[in-house]
């Protein structure tokens, strides 16, 4: 069978059964396009992996799609089909052999079609088809080509970190700090990542949703406060143990000029299979976001637990729950689905962080290579409202690395 007859076949199969077992894509296809996030094609190194792979699986089928960057999905509300499985898969080929990623699965393809060597998930000539399917991608150094949801480039010859930075901060600081991404000072940089004030303005309001996941540290010269940072904040130092720390912003509906960065709800985890999307309104009302992680599952397991937490911790160790409900992960990756309502004035805001535990598999050496990530998807229905939800998606992903001190990806670190 030829890849358009294939792809043909494939189309078809999004809204009917599925007759043949499996079948390997070309190599040729040099990209695939799910949603807005557009990721190079991976070559895998595991023996008999190719880079996309559609098999029938049981009643349903599997679309695997191995990508050279990192490519977060799920489906924040019930999905309505899952006779397809999107499973995302990316090597950290800085290893021989290589260390495999293990990522959340997520449904709701409607359909798959073949442009040039593109292979477009949910994607027409006209766009983006929505459905429940929600993605979030970034490059194999966690670059960001665009900080933007519509893909704008910003234009000028800056250098790699501060491009980067740039899409990952949704801030614009003021040139009388002389502030510089290349040799940042986080204390300057606003630590909720949706709030705007007339001191540290968005580049980007966002009055519709606004959702962020990013990193944070405590500042050594002030024990009770934290700042932004760039990546997690991470604990590899005990023995059979790697814990890691990220914050959450979100907001439904426009901000209120009295809202405060001080103020925490923390939210309640719901079932996402029996939510409809319905809770999401013109207003932001409802909007419903989930929170997925992904991790290096050669050196992390997939047991462990996490819990929320309203305050940084004073210190990062496999204690951080104690006290606080630790969950489990049901071996697998972080997948926690909630709701944020527009609150009277004043209120409204929930921002909280992920604390997280998990059992070590392996080792890992690389210092520039990430062990984990984490990313914040916001239900379709609320990215289709005008203006959208999350206008601003480089803060959106996060990553994690082996050390907390001298680790991050090589252009974190660039002079």
């Amino acid at each position: 069978m030829s890849l358009k007859q294939f792809v043909g076949c494939l189309v078809i199969g999004a809204s009917a059964s599925v007759s043949f077992s499996s079948i390997a894509f070309a190599q040729s296809i040099a990209t695939v396009v799910v949603n807005n996030s557009v990721q190079k094609v991976q070559t895998p190194t595991t023996a008999s992996t190719t880079g996309i792979a559609y098999s029938q699986s049981g009643s349903g089928s599997l679309l695997q799609i191995y990508t050279a960057g990192f490519l977060f999905c799920g489906n924040p509300v019930g999905p309505n089909s899952d006779l397809i499985t999107l499973q995302a898969a990316h090597e950290d080929q800085a290893f021989t052999p290589a260390h495999p990623w293990k990522f959340g699965a997520a449904t709701d393809i409607t359909s798959v079609s073949y442009a040039g060597n593109s292979l477009n998930v949910n994607r027409s000539a006209s766009g983006v088809s929505w459905t429940t399917l929600v993605c979030n991608g970034v490059g194999s150094v966690g670059d960001m080509v665009s900080g933007l949801a519509d893909g704008i480039f910003a234009g000028g010859f800056d250098s790699t970190t501060v491009t980067n930075y740039s899409n990952m901060v949704n801030w614009t600081p003021d040139p009388q700090l002389g502030f510089n991404w290349n040799q940042p000072d986080w204390s300057e940089v606003p630590v909720n990542a949706c709030i705007s004030t007339a001191e540290q303005p968005m580049a980007v309001v966002e009055n519709t949703a606004c959702a962020a996941v990013t990193g944070v540290r405590h500042d050594a010269n002030q024990p009770t406060s934290n700042l932004r940072a760039g990546s997690m904040w991470t604990n590899s130092t005990e023995s059979s143990k790697f814990t890691y720390v990220f914050r959450v912003d979100v907001r439904a509906g426009a901000q209120q000029a009295s809202q405060s960065p001080t103020q925490i709800s923390m939210p309640t985890q719901i079932n996402e299979s029996s939510t409809s999307g319905a809770e999401t309104s013109s207003d932001g009302s409802g909007v419903i976001v989930k929170v997925v992680d992904a991790y290096d599952s050669t050196y992390l397991k997939g047991t462990g637990s996490y819990c929320l937490l309203g305050e940084l911790p004073a210190t990062l160790n496999s204690s951080v729950c104690s006290g606080h409900s630790p969950q489990s992960l049901n071996n697998g990756p972080l997948s926690f689905s909630f709701s944020v309502y527009p609150a009277p004035v004043g209120t409204g805001i929930s921002s909280f962080y992920f604390a997280v535990v998990r059992d070590l598999n392996g080792l890992h050496s690389n210092t520039t290579t990430p062990v984990v990530g984490a990313s914040v998807l916001v239900d379709a229905a609320a990215l289709t409202l005008s203006p959208p939800a999350d206008q601003f998606v480089g803060d959106d992903i996060v990553f994690g690395f082996v050390s907390d001190a001298g680790s991050g990806f090589p252009w974190m670190r660039e002079p």
